[in-house]
């Protein structure tokens, strides 16, 4: 009898551990946190009750005027930077609304543009920040690079923004920026087509640092936590390093299987580890500072062998090969989340094998990610048509 009872609550034992192993293991939903306001025909909607759909009624005319009911309108997001002590205070660089800031998690945002240069036709319209970069020390002030048009500096999170270094990066088409977290007196520069540049805070001078970088087209930037001279940056013609803060570059691409990188992540407890996100090749690491890169993903991310002629993307190329953003856990470095047009993945091993996390996703076309540096770590994910998503960690 005894024996029996002893099997019974074994045996309950057993189903209570499994179904908190399975409660611990479900994965976390991605939450839509803002989608672009709801156009309507001007005039038409005005006098409707309160709590009536907000959509165009259906047969509105083609080509009506319309207005934006909800909100403002983002557009595409660029890149996303979470504060550093204030995890609730986004920074957006969007194609529509220029700069913008939430204060509530993303929920709501407020465009900041005083002083932007905006150019009212052309392929260069209204306000697009294509990057910025956040001071750490000073997370109030913000670098912004806008298309044509150089980089703007605030020091009052937007409120008010001027320009710097206008002579020397006039008609620039900027694309990556970034500042030392040890050394925010300096902030560098790439360019789509212009190469690097290096500015020097005290002096207000922008200096191009091109020696050795063989391809001038910049579109990510990182940097060693340890180190603010040694510098990794991503361009259509593999990557460029330097170890003595821009002054001469040399190729660290041994192992890619494209020449088009679009995306790096380095982890932030060893700068020897890096993530290379390609367009064509999928997603790579490396574990030495460059020396050599391995395909990570398997059959996700379906990186190609390598090859000797490394031709430009085509529309015969699988879109997973594509990975538009990559970031780590900053809590833990075996968590990396990266994005392809299929969506988000996740890995908590290091890369080694990864799982999509697109439950809650309306859109699958992630643009840009960001992570938090809170526990636990609150992901961010801006898609192509504009919606803002959530992933918190568990």
């Amino acid at each position: 009898m005894k024996g029996k009872r002893k099997l019974v609550l074994n045996s309950i034992l057993v189903l209570f551990i499994i179904t908190l192993l399975c409660f611990s293991a479900q994965a976390s939903e991605w939450k839509l946190l803002y989608q672009p306001p709801q156009r309507v025909p001007a005039g038409q909607r005005q006098g409707v009750p309160q709590g009536a759909p907000q959509g165009a009624p259906q047969g509105a005319p083609q080509g009506m005027p319309q207005e934006i009911r909800g909100g403002i309108s983002l557009g595409w997001i660029n890149q996303l930077a979470v504060h550093p002590t204030k995890p609730n205070v986004l920074y957006a660089a969007t194609e529509g609304a220029g700069f913008a800031v939430s204060e509530d998690g993303g929920k709501t945002w407020v465009p900041r543009n005083q002083g932007f240069t905006t150019a009212e036709e052309g392929t260069v319209s209204g306000y697009q920040v294509r990057c910025l970069a956040v001071d750490p020390s000073k997370p109030e002030t913000v670098y912004a690079g806008m298309a044509a048009f150089g980089v703007f500096k605030t020091t009052d999170a937007g409120n008010s923004w001027n320009a710097i270094g206008i002579d020397t990066l006039a008609d620039t088409f900027t694309k990556a920026l970034a500042i030392h977290p040890a050394k925010t007196d300096t902030v560098y520069l790439g360019t789509d087509g212009g190469g690097m540049y290096r500015y020097d805070v005290k002096t207000d001078e922008w200096t191009e640092i091109i020696k050795g970088l063989k391809n001038t087209y910049v579109k990510a930037i990182v940097m060693d936590p340890k180190d603010p001279n040694v510098i990794y940056v991503a361009t259509d013609g593999f990557i460029g390093k330097t170890i003595d803060g821009g002054d001469n570059w040399s190729l660290v691409s041994n192992g890619l299987t494209s020449r088009y990188i679009l995306c790096l992540a380095m982890d932030p407890k060893d700068s020897k580890v890096l993530y290379a996100g390609t367009d064509g090749g999928g997603l790579f690491k490396t574990v030495d500072g460059g020396e050599k890169w391995e395909a990570v993903g398997g059959d996700i991310w379906m990186a190609k062998p390598a090859a000797e002629d490394f031709a430009a993307p085509t529309t015969d190329i699988e879109s997973s090969l594509i990975t538009s953003s990559v970031v780590i856990n900053p809590a833990d470095n075996s968590i990396i989340y990266a994005a392809n047009p299929n969506g988000v993945f996740r890995s908590v091993d290091a890369g080694k094998t990864w799982a999509q996390i697109n439950t809650g996703l309306t859109s699958t076309v992630i643009r840009s990610l960001a992570v938090s540096n809170t526990k636990p770590a609150v992901v961010y994910a801006g898609s192509s048509n504009s919606n803002l998503f959530a992933y918190t960690e568990e």
